[in-house]
């Protein structure tokens, strides 16, 4: 493949974006799981589950771009097959960490972020696997799958609004450029449409409507 053609870029975007999240995992969660390496003491099993079914999405999202740029489209479609199992297993450990969470402490605004970032990632997924006859939006929406996680990350090193703002930004940066250099797009804008309208669901369960979030979580912990 050509490395100056669209769809190299796009690849090799899946990977900065898997490897700009490395250092962001560990500093997200240094003081919640990492400082307690190598026995991680008091550390649930599901907070492990949830890290590593995450964990195996990424690396997951950086072989099939490799073996999709490499040409090794026949590889690349029996090792996507294997998303059909861990999806399923990543929305497991989504139920299984929140729970885990609320149970050691009621924190029933984690809950909003938890459907926001589950959320997006199933939405993201579900069009990749939609388009999966169209290459550009295909490659385009698996990339995207790795953008909520910049959330729990940076919004656990710095703060919540912080990470949200830098999907946004990052979301409008891809569109602008895609807009630019005409190549797909309309991914991009469906991604920018999906958080915000993630975002103004949150915001009106948990500031204008706080009681909906307050009910869910008495009716499921209280």
């Amino acid at each position: 493949m050509d490395r100056s053609s669209p769809m190299a870029k796009t690849y090799r975007g899946i990977v900065l974006l898997v490897i700009v999240l490395m250092p962001l995992s560990y500093f997200g969660f240094r003081t919640s799981y990492w400082d307690f390496f190598p026995r991680f003491g008091g550390v649930g099993w599901e907070v492990h589950f949830h890290l590593l079914t995450i964990a195996a999405w990424l690396v997951m999202l950086i072989t099939q771009a490799f073996l999709a740029a490499k040409g090794l489209i026949e590889r690349h479609k029996r090792i996507g097959r294997l998303s059909y199992l861990l999806v399923p297993l990543i929305v497991v450990g989504f139920m299984a960490v929140t729970n885990y969470g609320q149970l050691r402490h009621k924190e029933a605004a984690l809950l909003g972020a938890s459907f926001f970032d589950g959320g997006a990632f199933l939405v993201f997924y579900a069009l990749a696997i939609a388009y999966r006859r169209n290459t550009a939006y295909h490659s385009r929406y698996m990339m995207l799958t790795a953008v909520p996680f910049i959330n729990p990350t940076l919004g656990r090193a710095i703060a919540p609004e912080v990470s949200a703002t830098v999907e946004l930004l990052l979301i409008i940066s891809l569109l602008i450029a895609a807009r630019i250099r005409k190549t797909a797009w309309q991914p991009y804008l469906v991604a920018l449409l999906v958080l915000i309208g993630l975002t103004m669901l949150i915001v009106y369960v948990s500031v204008i409507e706080p009681s909906i979030i307050e009910r869910l979580w008495e009716a499921v912990w209280g």
